[in-house]
């Protein structure tokens, strides 16, 4: 599969992509959720559009960023710039914010969205602050809730737990590990089918070697945690929802990048969701209209 995150809809995107992902677009629960009972569906009904209409067989959709009006607290300190205020707050009140997105976004999107990431990258304070045992035994029952309310609107589709980042500079598995070990305590793992991890080697050299270890230093952790293993539903228990190579460092050649992507094609994740789209100011290996990186990942991944 060829999976990809899309930032932008102002776009020509590419064909051959089979799986989207959404998150950075515009169409996030606070975009969405502006008041109790009030939703504002047009910026996602444009997203999931266009991804069917590019040939998307298979839509991952990231359930995060809070309201300001939901927040626990809506002037939470460090939340990602181009995010609103008090998103890296959870609720308040999950019963009558949390509980009634997750059901009318299920019941809306059946059968056009097919996995639901709970929450995004909650490690950093950018997206889930503060850091410490509330919040994670928090997001891990929001976790159980989603999917009980998705898979009882849509029985067919995935939910996974929030995405976890391997990266020393990002926390490192043994931060991961304290929220997994939250989740652990929810019944069968919250019922989860999958794991996301996020996986971005550092700099501009050795990016396979670093993706490889990342990628089996997360396996190992889910093994000795004795996370479960796939539902049969997902092809595989780990699933790579954000990865790139060389992000933000000075640029990768064609030859490693070659190189690299053959390295790393087989290591058994679930999905691989390249990001993002035409993003050039991410520098690295950027991946674009006819860009080198964009031709290795078509060869490599079918």
């Amino acid at each position: 599969m060829r999976g990809m995150g899309f930032t932008r809809t102002d776009q020509e995107w590419p064909s051959g992509v089979t799986h989207g992902r959404i998150w950075d677009i515009g169409a996030t629960w606070a975009d969405i959720h502006i008041a109790p009972d009030v939703f504002k569906w047009d910026r996602l009904d444009e997203v999931v559009a266009k991804m069917e209409a590019n040939g998307i067989t298979h839509i991952t959709y990231v359930i995060a960023a809070t309201p300001a009006w939901a927040a626990r607290d809506p002037e939470a300190p460090h939340n990602a710039p181009w995010l609103p205020k008090g998103s890296n707050s959870l609720p308040g009140d999950p019963d009558n914010s949390w509980k009634p997105f997750v059901w009318a976004l299920s019941d809306r999107y059946k059968g056009r969205i097919h996995a639901y990431e709970v929450w995004n990258e909650c490690q950093l304070a950018d997206f889930m602050y503060p850091w410490d045992s509330k919040n994670r035994k928090d997001l891990a029952k929001m976790t159980d809730d989603a999917n009980r309310i998705i898979k009882g609107n849509d029985p067919k589709a995935l939910v996974g737990a929030c995405s976890i980042l391997p990266r020393e500079t990002s926390g490192g598995l043994k931060k991961a590990e304290k929220f997994l070990t939250e989740l652990s305590k929810r019944k069968n793992w919250g019922g989860v089918d999958f794991f996301a991890a996020h996986l971005y080697p550092e700099g501009s050299t050795k990016q396979a070697s670093q993706w490889i270890d990342y990628f089996d230093d997360t396996k190992a952790l889910l093994k000795k945690m004795k996370a479960p293993k796939n539902s049969g539903k997902s092809s595989s228990t780990i699933w790579v929802t954000e990865t790139a190579l060389g992000l933000l460092s000075g640029g990768i050649s064609a030859e490693k990048v070659e190189q690299y992507t053959a390295k790393i094609s087989d290591r058994g994740a679930g999905h691989v969701y390249w990001y993002a789209w035409d993003r050039e100011d991410l520098g690295g290996a950027w991946i674009g209209p006819g860009t080198y990186m964009w031709e290795a990942i078509k060869r490599h991944w079918k």
